[in-house]
């Protein structure tokens, strides 16, 4: 059965998005730190709330197992007389090792022959092992952002109040940041016990959970998901959102759901404001009837038991129509400004000190989508994309920028084609979003996107490791996603240098170009790599021809990772290397290979393979047929091997291995058509 051992750290309440991944390096960092000492637990279990971090290991061994260490001394030649005999060197690393000289023994080593001995280390308790690691654990978790509570200016999340350290049934002490390890923890802060003294380590998700608070993250998940949708209004449903349901499953130690309404007469505000509203300030779930209309209802999740008098959701609905008042209010305000008299607006906000001012990026974007496409409803898209900020609306919510605007634009009367570019111009925001839902709304994010990585590259606005103000990483794969999705055939090349001719002439500089360009197919490597190609094969796709747009370039890919493993590539694969050895540093004359200066059987089958083949994957590459292209070329794999065995391609009449050069050459080109294949090697 093993030992168990509960590591529980409590603190102050937490921010919701740093729970999971402080537990889950916990975890990782806890397993590797027993796998060095040869331990290993039969499970890891993390628990965590707004309160607490928590760790459960199970089928832990009471001792790590002894080993054997090497330990080596001089070098017989120098310990050994002639007779063989220990010498001085022998019996003083004999006595530094508190040993009798006989008991040394000569030990074979790549350095040649020394004296040592084996040394019998016995295993150390894992609670020992536990009480030195478990403190420079908790030191080392990295944090967004933290504070300190204490003289000794140390960092963490949140100021630490208690921990519970618990081998079994005994405590394994130790004292950090002036607090001592023990076996007492607490319940909920307002339904359970102040102190919970734990027995052993094995009772503790029970213990807590009689306290009102349910550590197990999937345990919260399905009560609060059970609960959203029992206690939902006959008849509708609840909004589903992912992200929502994690944040709120992370505030709480005993979710509760409660189902509280608003005044029918707020649904005239756009859906998307009323949604934004109950979403991001009052973490709501939205509710909505079978046709998918918006219904003046809320799902909120409490931190309690229920709510027998009322009182918790009648503050609910309080707060929120306070909200949706002030929402009212700044969509009622805002339509009173037209379109048209906010872009002149944008002039009095800056972008940044050396980029301008958002009027300038918006002229930047216009003049770029007009590279893009010549289009008005483009271009009048725009002109408003960043009309909104200067709205009461996007001040009060800036997570509906582009929204607004798009609302705006269609409460004006302007074309779809025009409103719903804006309004979705910012999209994917992040890697796993979807793209714009029109060839126009992707347009203007790309755009957009590329104006905003150009312009801060080239000037200077470079992102680093722990800072990137203008999101530039993301916007760049936000940039790889479109022209990925959309198929758009524009090369990074050709759509960097459109973007730089808005920029200055600083800006502009040459070597701005290569900078950008690799910051972005840095980007490429990224999605290419989520997408399940391998590293290799995007080199060997991109080596070829970077100026080819993403999607061809990402479906080469996919085919050359499909095609990797087959037999005959495998071997063509080594005759490229092989090729492209023997072609280096050769001068080539790069002429037609002549027919009567083929003297061996195997260079003329070769030769003729090679002249069928060549248009057959020109003609497969012309169609997108790449996989086929890869299977005719694959085909060469007979031809090459013979030509190898039975022909001298270095012959010393140079008017042979000339020809012979070209043959190879010619071959060389065929592959690097498609992409250098000698860059791929097999899984």
């Amino acid at each position: 059965m093993g030992h168990s051992f509960l590591l529980e750290l409590g603190l102050e309440e937490m921010p919701a998005d740093v729970i999971s991944p402080a537990l889950a390096e916990l975890g990782r960092n806890l397993k590797e730190s027993l796998a060095r000492e040869g331990v290993s637990p039969s499970s890891v279990r993390s628990y965590g709330t707004p309160r607490r971090l928590a760790l459960l290991a199970d089928g832990l061994p009471g001792r790590q197992q002894g080993r054997e260490e090497l330990v080596l001394g001089p070098p017989v030649r120098v310990a050994l007389g002639p007779d063989g005999k220990p010498g001085r060197a022998a019996f003083g690393f004999a006595r530094s090792q508190g040993l009798n000289v006989e008991l040394l023994e000569r030990i074979e080593t790549p350095k040649g022959e020394y004296l040592g001995y084996r040394k019998k280390i016995p295993g150390r308790s894992v609670p020992e092992i536990l009480q030195e690691e478990i403190p420079r654990l908790v030191a080392g978790l990295s944090w967004p952002r933290g504070m300190y509570w204490r003289e000794s200016r140390f960092r963490f999340i949140r100021p630490l109040r208690w921990c519970v350290s618990l081998w079994d049934s005994q405590v394994v002490s130790f004292r950090f940041e002036g607090i001592d390890s023990g076996r007492v923890t607490r319940g909920h802060r307002f339904l359970g016990k102040e102190e919970i003294r734990l027995a052993h380590a094995a009772e503790y998700p029970d213990r807590m959970r009689r306290n009102y608070v349910l550590v197990g993250t999937d345990e919260r998940r399905r009560k609060i998901a059970g609960e959203l949708s029992r206690n939902v209004p006959h008849g509708l449903t609840p909004v589903e959102d992912e992200h929502l349901l994690e944040t709120v499953v992370q505030l709480n130690e005993y979710p509760t759901v409660l189902c509280g309404g608003f005044d029918e007469g707020f649904l005239d505000i756009p859906r998307q404001v009323l949604v934004t509203v109950m979403r991001h300030h009052q973490k709501y779930f939205s509710v909505i009837d079978a046709e998918g209309r918006l219904r003046p209802h809320f799902l909120t999740v409490v931190n309690t038991d229920g709510d027998s008098d009322g009182r918790i959701l009648q503050g609910h609905e309080r707060v929120l129509r306070a909200r949706l008042e002030d929402a009212a209010f700044f969509w009622r305000t805002d339509l009173k400004t037209s379109m048209e008299e906010r872009c002149e607006k944008l002039a009095g906000i800056v972008f940044h000190q050396l980029l301008g001012t958002y009027l300038d990026k918006v002229k930047r974007v216009r003049a770029l989508c007009a590279r893009l496409r010549p289009d008005p409803h483009l271009e009048r898209a725009a002109l408003f994309s960043k009309a909104d900020l200067t709205s009461e609306m996007v001040r009060e919510l800036p997570e509906l920028q582009g929204v607004m605007g798009g609302l705006y634009a269609r409460r004006e009367g302007y074309p779809a084609t025009v409103w719903q570019a804006v309004l979705e111009h910012y999209k994917p925001v992040a890697l796993g979003d979807a793209p714009p839902s029109t060839l126009a709304g992707a347009l203007l994010a790309l755009a957009d996107k590329l104006d905003t990585v150009t312009a801060c590259l080239a000037g200077g606005i470079v992102p680093t490791g722990s800072s990137d103000p203008f999101a530039l990483r993301r916007q760049a794969l936000g940039i790889v996603k479109i022209l990925l999705e959309f198929r758009l055939d524009y090369p990074l090349e050709d759509l960097v240098r459109m973007a730089r001719q808005s920029l200055s002439e600083d800006a502009a500089a040459p070597d701005s170009q290569d900078r950008i360009l690799a910051f972005l197919e840095r980007r490429v490597r990224h999605v290419f790599l989520n997408r399940g190609v391998s590293d290799d094969v995007i080199r060997a796709v991109q080596a070829v021809d970077s100026r080819q747009s993403l999607h061809l370039r990402f479906r080469k890919a996919v085919a050359l990772e499909e095609m990797r493993n087959e037999a005959d590539f495998e071997v063509l694969a080594t005759a490229c290397k092989r090729i492209k050895n023997i072609l280096s540093g050769q001068a080539i004359e790069l002429d037609r290979v002549r027919t009567s200066d083929l003297k061996e059987p195997a260079e003329r089958k070769l030769n003729r393979a090679v002249q069928e083949t060549r248009p057959q994957v020109a003609a497969r590459l012309e169609k997108g047929e790449f996989l086929e292209a890869l299977k005719r070329m694959a085909r060469l794999r007979g031809p090459v091997d013979r030509f190898f065995d039975d022909v001298l391609v270095m012959s010393h009449e140079e008017n042979l291995r000339r020809n012979r050069l070209r043959i190879l050459h010619e071959i060389s080109q065929l592959f690097l058509s498609y992409a250098d294949i000698s860059m791929v090697a097999r899984t």
